[in-house]
């Protein structure tokens, strides 16, 4: 018996020792640290090597490849978000200045006696940004995680009609697919939640519910609403009961229904 015990411990013993020899690369952790300086660092899945500046004293974690993964930008930057061919405004403005002339310019200026115009340049699906803020990296080079210097207009839903504008200086995040996870509304925005076919009362909306500028939205990848705050009051079914739920509560749905997380 004793003999028995022990040729399990050694072969346990020696299967652990393979898996961390032989499965090093499998299931290495990502590697951490803070940077001392202002450093230009490549991010993970990038073919070409560019790279991005990170900002000094903030935390970064690196691939096992030495990629950077997630860092805080130095900078205002531009870069591709997971979901880019989802955006529709794509475009970013830059300023330019001309000398006073009476003929009229190619671009719209603004008349204000400056001489100083702005151009409007496709961005190829980038987004600007904000400096100071973490972003994530996807394995394919997209940002899954990051704050958003601008208003920006994403589509949601696959394969479906529909466009939301997500608020400036707010965290937008996305689904490995490229549909958005979770973002701030820049306005009221009319969204269907998460079991809307069976718990929405009032059918004349088609199941729609208008939610509340400047709040979080928690989105499924078919662009379904799980949680938001709602702008009026919701005529509603939680598990099989007629409810009504306040204005200005953010409310959690369920295929089973809706209740409130915060009045």
């Amino acid at each position: 018996m004793v003999r028995v015990r022990v040729k399990n411990i050694l072969l346990k013993t020696a299967i652990i020792i393979s898996l961390c020899i032989f499965g090093g690369s499998t299931f290495a952790a990502p590697v951490t640290k803070i940077l001392t300086k202002n450093e230009e660092l490549f991010p993970q899945g990038w073919s070409v090597g560019d790279q991005v500046k990170f900002k000094k004293g903030t935390m970064a974690s690196f691939d096992e490849n030495g990629s950077l993964v997630t860092g805080v930008l130095a900078n205002d930057t531009y870069l591709r978000p997971q979901g880019w061919q989802r955006i529709i405004n794509d475009y970013y403005f830059v300023a330019a200045y001309t000398e006073r002339s009476f003929f009229l310019p190619r671009y719209y200026r603004y008349w204000n006696n400056s001489g100083t115009y702005n151009i409007a340049l496709p961005s190829s699906g980038h987004i600007r940004y904000k400096g100071g803020t973490a972003v994530t990296f996807s394995d394919q080079g997209t940002v899954l995680s990051g704050t958003i210097v601008d208003k920006t207009t994403i589509g949601i839903g696959e394969r479906q009609y529909g466009f939301v504008d997500f608020k400036s200086d707010s965290l937008l995040t996305f689904y490995d697919n490229g549909a958005v996870k979770t973002g701030t509304l820049s306005e009221d925005t009319k969204l269907r939640p998460v079991g809307w076919k069976n718990n929405a009362i009032n059918m004349e909306n088609a199941g729609f519910v208008e939610f509340k500028a400047k709040s979080v939205v928690n989105l499924t990848q078919n662009g379904e609403v799980t949680s938001c705050t709602v702008k009026n009051v919701l005529k509603w079914k939680n598990k099989g009961m007629k409810v009504e739920l306040p204005p200005n509560a953010l409310i959690n749905f369920t295929e089973l229904g809706a209740e409130i997380v915060a009045p």
